[in-house]
């Protein structure tokens, strides 16, 4: 297992953490599911509480590598410097944390064609959110992004901390706790997704701020050659797919938010009616 943590191998990891994954949550679905038995939403329930510690464990691993670092998203340079000459920002908590989180997504994928999410209208987008993701951590993996994909990852899993939350809250019919969690939700959906991260995660790869600050870090070696052509391309049309997605989704969320106050007992609109009593 040691080995597996070097740099060079530590993209070997997801082969273990998988199907670790996968036996941890449909036991722990399993035991949820028959525990709650007499629960009419038992299964949705068991889906979601996984979900809600999963990402709080991811946000949590995280954070720590944000601290260690400094990262910070309006510093730039934070976010460039695993760039310079002689210097290596990767540590074995970085391959444990990247590389769980594209195992976690390769489980979903797999999971999402037999758990209840699979009847909603957004599946689809799900999924292909879920295939970006993976693509854009192995895409960063190899060259050494390590310090800019905890970035991404971070701004993203704080949100599913809440919606998870927000749903096991509506799953058990706490209806007023669930209508508070939603808008801790959306705040923390929104605000990340749809403005911090095109305007210190995206943009600057476009409107030369990328540039301008590599150009600033260190004047006696040429940085802009730091970020390799493809890098440059696939980089940023792999996180605009993202954001267009966080887009529709945000139009989705401010929709159910109106729902909340009317006087109708409000739900996920992405649910159809049969998914609703199953």
């Amino acid at each position: 297992m040691q080995n597996l943590l070097t740099e060079q191998n530590s993209i070997y990891l997801p082969l273990i953490l998988v199907p670790v994954h996968m036996t941890l949550r449909y036991t722990y679905q399993k035991i949820m599911t028959y525990l709650l038995h007499n629960k009419k939403n038992n299964k949705k329930i068991a889906e979601s509480t996984f979900y809600c510690i999963q990402y709080f464990v991811l946000t949590l691993t995280a954070n720590q590598l944000r601290k260690k670092n400094n990262l910070t998203w309006n510093n730039l340079e934070s976010l460039y410097v695993e760039k310079l000459p002689n210097y290596n920002s990767y540590t074995p908590l970085h391959a444990i944390y990247l590389m769980g989180e594209v195992s976690v997504y390769i489980s979903a994928l797999i999971f999402l064609l037999f758990e209840t999410r699979k009847k909603y209208a957004d599946f689809f987008m799900t999924l292909f959110h879920h295939v970006v993701t993976v693509s854009i951590i192995i895409f960063a993996y190899p060259y050494g992004n390590y310090n800019y994909s905890v970035a991404v990852a971070f701004l993203h899993d704080i949100a599913d901390v809440c919606l998870e939350f927000s749903k096991t809250m509506i799953y058990l019919e706490y209806f007023k706790v669930s209508k508070l969690t939603f808008v801790v939700f959306a705040i923390s959906f929104i605000v990340p997704r749809v403005f911090i991260q095109p305007n210190y995660l995206i943009m600057p790869f476009w409107n030369g701020k990328m540039d301008a600050t590599l150009k600033q870090m260190d004047v006696d070696v040429n940085l802009l050659v730091a970020y390799t052509k493809e890098e440059r391309i696939y980089a940023p049309i792999l996180l605009s797919i993202i954001y267009v997605l966080s887009c529709l989704w945000s139009v989705i969320i401010l929709q159910m938010a109106i729902r909340m106050f009317s006087p109708k007992q409000w739900s996920d609109i992405r649910e159809d009616e049969k998914s609703k009593k199953d």
